[in-house]
């Protein structure tokens, strides 16, 4: 290390200076350090981003079980706003819920990226009621499971017939167990969802200015094999799942991917 003379009232003293060699070791172990750190503060900060999320889906299962109350043990399923001139113009279950809850962003999942037009974020209530397609059906972060009730539970439809409870025509489904779903509270009402033109990647990468209202179940052929997919969100280390008894878990999407409709183990099949 080059050393420096300099003078004081005191006496002359020695000041010594840093090589380029010595340099460019800090340097070199400072950006080691940055290097070990980042991806744990990227775990640290999805981790964050996943208690939040957590916390937006219990609100939302609080207000389902408001509604539960309110409507005969019912919980609502429908896709999307129904066209006004059906018979029976049903409301979407963001629709039905946003009156319990305490806030329109509690349909945001905050891990969710914000196109800044409506999408897979809502920036007011009034896009969570929209009537447009893309307001329901292409829309937001969270999806209600969009697959058949059990085969005996039969209820008035969007046209006025009675038919097997379905989410694109039915208002809502009936949460006592053994009517809609074997075991509700260990089955998934609603999750963190996504739409995407590509196959299945974990983290999911979404179609750019779109979300959904609802999750295909695993089990359809266009789950995996389409270009287009209503899919299972892995947006922060997992995906949380709203069950319909109100508590939420989460899991890896790919262990959610790969179950077995009918399996015990299974969380988002009716039966």
């Amino acid at each position: 290390m080059p050393k420096e003379t300099w003078v004081t009232g005191r006496g002359v003293r020695e000041r010594r200076g840093f090589t380029l060699i010595e340099l460019l070791v800090v340097v070199s172990v400072i950006g080691l350090l940055v290097g070990i750190l980042m991806p744990s503060l990227l775990h640290a900060r999805l981790l964050a981003r996943r208690t939040a999320c957590q916390g937006n889906l219990w609100a939302l299962g609080r207000a389902a079980l408001v509604y539960q109350m309110k409507w005969a043990g019912d919980v609502p399923v429908c896709w999307q706003n129904v066209d006004l001139q059906r018979p029976r113009p049903w409301k979407s279950w963001r629709t039905n819920l946003l009156a319990y809850t305490p806030r329109y962003n509690a349909f945001n999942c905050p891990g969710a990226a914000d196109s800044g037009s409506l999408g897979a974020v809502f920036h007011s209530a009034d896009e969570v009621r929209s009537q447009e397609l893309m307001g329901t059906v292409n829309a937001g972060s969270y999806g209600v499971m969009y697959q058949y009730a059990l085969p005996g539970y039969r209820v008035v439809n969007c046209a006025g017939l009675i038919a097997r409870g379905h989410p694109m025509w039915s208002c809502a489904f009936s949460a006592l167990p053994g009517a809609s779903w074997t075991d509700p509270a260990a089955s998934v009402y609603a999750a963190d969802a996504a739409i995407t033109r590509e196959p299945v990647t974990y983290p999911t990468r979404g179609y750019k200015h779109y979300g959904t209202s609802v999750i295909m179940p695993p089990s359809a052929e266009e789950y995996f094999d389409s270009e287009v997919t209503r899919r299972f969100a892995d947006r922060h280390c997992g995906t949380n799942c709203l069950f319909v008894d109100g508590h939420v878990t989460s899991y890896e999407t790919a262990e959610l991917d790969g179950m077995t409709a009918g399996a015990p183990d299974c969380v988002w099949d009716t039966q």
